[in-house]
């Protein structure tokens, strides 16, 4: 009899489980869905969303874990201050003073008059090549570098891999520019006209402009685009018996080919300005830098001015790369308060012609050199290394005669040169105690 009661018990709970159901499901699918459904989201979206904000916070924390880490490391690499070095490599060089050695794909090219030899970041030798020149120059654009043998007639292309060509010009070479696929241009002196031309790597030729001093002008400097496109010109010609100067541009793509024969796109006549010096600081953007000014050109396909930087002092130095142009001018304000002791004043601008950093210069150097992010004087014994931003990296007083002093791939490694042979040196920190 308990049994009986016991199963029917069982089977009514079951009865009121399943009308239960049917209730619950009728929620669902029946009139009230709507009403169950706001009902389902208020009951777990509270737990979803807390979820998701966890989630958003812990990858939020995560993100300036990461961003804190880069500026510590960004502030300890460049805003160092080292005082000592330590040698990695020494070697001895016969007549080391007159070795130029000019930045190289991350790396050096080094180079006189017996030949040329491409050094790694680690100061070993990738290649070597000889030749016999009186006066080389060299100009280096992505993987090429150009040799040019000045008031010479021979011109070697090189790149990473070692020599590509070597032309003879048919007259004295005073000028060479070379773009990042190894096509070249020379200034060539002729007996009544001079010469622009413009070759491939291999030393064809691909086009030659004429210019003669009473029409043109002489030309004095000139530069290619990295993409070997487009190329600038700075003249000298008589206006009477005035010397003035003039700057011209040239387009050997497309556009230049259906503007005219000559292929140029724009020139400017300066008064009261000579410009000694073009250059490309990227494949758009051209700073001809003057006695007394210098001006920033943009040249997509014709030339446009973009910015005009007077100069009130006489300027010793320039320097450029692909973000900032330098320029390192007289100290005027020297004055008892300094007693003296910073001869020159480094002044940086960007390509929009706005000065960024302005740093009293406090020895009187010989050399200077920019690289991507640092600027590096030397003279006599002394060196003083700046980043573009004015911070004083390195400065140490050495115990023979520095000629030169060659920032190389790595941002502590430079290559130190004497008279008597250089040395690969790391730079370091050392304390008083040590």
């Amino acid at each position: 009899m308990k049994k009986e009661e016991s199963n029917q018990n069982e089977l009514n709970h079951n009865e009121t489980k399943q009308s239960n159901a049917g209730k619950k499901g009728s929620r669902f699918w029946g009139k009230d869905r709507k009403e169950a459904t706001q009902e389902y989201k208020e009951e777990n979206g509270e737990q979803l969303s807390q979820v998701h904000m966890k989630r958003i916070r812990q990858a939020v924390m995560a993100l300036i874990a990461v961003i804190l880490f880069m500026v510590v490391v960004y502030v300890i690499v460049f805003n160092s201050n080292y005082n000592s070095y330590e040698v990695v490599e020494e070697t001895s060089v016969k007549n080391a003073s007159v070795v130029d050695y000019i930045l190289y794909q991350k790396s050096l090219l080094k180079y006189s008059k017996d030949g040329a030899t491409y050094i790694d970041e680690k100061g070993g030798e990738v290649w070597n090549e000889t030749f016999a020149m009186k006066m080389p120059t060299a100009d280096v654009c992505g993987e090429y570098a150009a040799i040019a043998d000045l008031n010479g007639n021979d011109v070697y292309i090189f790149n990473t891999e070692g020599k590509v060509s070597s032309t003879t010009m048919p007259y004295k070479v005073s000028d060479v520019a070379v773009a990042s696929q190894g096509t070249f241009a020379v200034i060539l002196e002729g007996e009544r006209e001079n010469f622009i031309n413009l070759y491939d790597k291999n030393g064809e030729q691909i086009s030659e402009i004429q210019t003669t001093i009473d029409k043109s002008g002489y030309p004095m400097d000139i530069d290619l685009s990295e993409n070997g496109e487009k190329l600038f010109s700075s003249y000298l010609y008589l206006d009477g018996a005035e010397a003035k100067n003039g700057l011209a541009a040239y387009n050997f793509g497309v556009v230049g080919q259906m503007e005219n024969a000559d292929r140029l796109m724009g020139g400017y006549q300066l008064d009261n300005m000579i410009v000694p010096k073009v250059e490309f600081l990227d494949d758009n953007t051209i700073c001809a830098f003057g006695d007394n000014q210098f001006i920033i050109y943009s040249m997509r396909q014709k030339p446009s001015e973009k910015a005009r930087i007077e100069l009130e002092s006489e300027v010793r130095s320039v320097i450029f790369n692909a973000n900032y142009i330098g320029i390192v001018i007289q100290n005027d304000n020297k004055n008892e308060d300094n007693n003296g002791n910073a001869p020159y004043i480094l002044e940086l601008y960007n390509t929009s012609g706005r000065k960024v950093m302005s740093k009293e210069i406090d020895f009187y150097y010989e050399n200077v050199r920019m690289s991507d992010d640092e600027i590096v004087f030397t003279g006599g014994t002394e060196c003083r290394i700046y980043t573009v931003k004015g911070q004083l990296k390195f400065a140490y007083t050495f115990q023979k005669n520095v000629t030169d002093m060659v920032p190389t791939g790595y941002s502590r490694r430079y290559i130190v040169i004497y008279d008597s042979g250089s040395e690969l040196i790391r730079l370091k920190h050392e304390s008083e105690k040590e």
